[in-house]
């Protein structure tokens, strides 16, 4: 019976993933948003959960880091963002590893629950590795070197709703259907490329862009809805 069950379980894991690469590969742009939809719906009961775990601590962690002063002053906590950053990337990388080794182990396919425990580990790991690099980040800020080195990324960030949405369009037009039809075709070193690719191409148009105007275009159609008029598009 068990083992049923588990060729049962693949089968049903197998034909979920022929049905997402038929969405994304061959389906129309309704029919590739039909299916993240329902993938979205089916999402929804793991979002209060994961809202209340995770999210919520990360939000609260992050107005105390503001409303402490600590970010305001962060060239003198440099100490404790050193700290944060060895302990952070170094344990998270041992943690992502271990979750790894274990989700990939063929024994993991055949039993669900080290399937669970692999991801969940890799899954912790991704955040404690998240503190890693955000102590880096602003240990590395308190160096006057490093922040003339960052500030390239200003412009990105003044931008950083326009850049999301454009990450969406352009990678959706290389993997889905209805345009490229790349989904499942590009293994991930040249993924890595394409994503290198979009980054220095959003770096410099973003800095174009706000040479010319006061703000990106979907962060100015913002400003006008929470302000509930018109705001002044070209730089004075």
């Amino acid at each position: 019976m068990q083992a049923q069950a588990i060729i049962e379980q693949q089968q049903d894991i197998r034909a979920d993933e022929i049905a997402e690469n038929t969405a994304f590969t061959q389906g129309s742009y309704w029919q590739a948003t039909e299916f993240r939809f329902d993938f979205a719906l089916f999402m929804l009961m793991f979002i209060i959960p994961f809202s209340l775990t995770v999210l919520v601590p990360i939000f609260i962690l992050g107005y105390w880091l503001v409303s402490s002063g600590i970010m305001q002053n962060y060239q003198q906590h440099s100490r404790a963002f050193n700290i944060t950053a060895w302990l952070g990337i170094g344990l998270g990388l041992v943690i992502e590893t271990s979750g790894l080794l274990v989700a990939q182990h063929p024994v993991s396919n055949q039993v669900v629950i080290l399937q669970v425990v692999g991801e969940g580990l890799y899954y912790v790991g991704q955040l404690v590795m998240s503190a890693g690099y955000f102590g880096l980040i602003m240990y590395l800020l308190s160096d006057e070197k490093w922040r003339k080195r960052f500030a390239m990324f200003a412009p990105m960030g003044r931008m950083a709703l326009t850049n999301y949405i454009m990450h969406s369009v352009i990678l959706s037009s290389i993997f889905y259907g209805y345009a490229g039809g790349y989904f499942g075709g590009i293994s991930r070193a040249p993924q890595m490329l394409i994503v290198l690719a979009i980054i220095i191409f959003q770096l410099q148009f973003s800095r174009w862009w706000l040479n010319h105007y006061a703000f990106g275009p979907l962060e100015w159609l913002w400003r006008c809805l929470s302000y509930k008029k018109i705001q002044t598009m070209r730089k004075l």
